[in-house]
């Protein structure tokens, strides 16, 4: 987990951060598949290889058809908001700073999302994934 930017920069302002998580926004758009060996795999391995990232290739609905486009599909999306972590405000935060107010931050979305999953259709034992 490398991308810390955004703690660092609620401490270095001493602004609280809460966590927050929405509900079904995987369901708006369909990733086209792309299995080991597929060219779309070869093109996409070549991408990130020169920019470092690799572009998602998704599918929504048309304008007046549902079955290709780039508008999302119609669907809801559940959006849950936490309690603040309040964060006191460090000119120059250190190293592990940053990490300690990241794993709370981390926990608090963590036992957000555990609390509230079942309400919006994902099963008990779908675990948040945080990279």
């Amino acid at each position: 987990m490398s991308r810390k930017g955004f703690v660092r920069l609620a401490i270095k302002n001493g602004a609280s951060l809460v966590p927050v998580y929405h509900f079904g926004e995987t369901a708006v758009y369909r990733q086209i598949s792309n299995e080991k060996g597929s060219r779309l795999r070869k093109f996409q391995s070549a991408f990130k290889k020169r920019l470092g990232f690799t572009p998602p290739i998704f599918m929504g609905r048309g304008l007046f058809n549902y079955s290709f486009g780039v508008l999302p599909f119609r669907s809801p999306i559940h959006t849950v908001v936490g309690k603040p972590i309040c964060v006191e405000q460090c000119s120059e935060p250190t190293k592990d700073h940053i990490d300690k107010v990241h794993a709370e931050y981390c926990k608090a979305l963590t036992e957000l999302f555990d609390g509230h999953k079942t309400k919006y259709g994902v099963s008990n034992e779908t675990k948040l994934n945080i990279y």
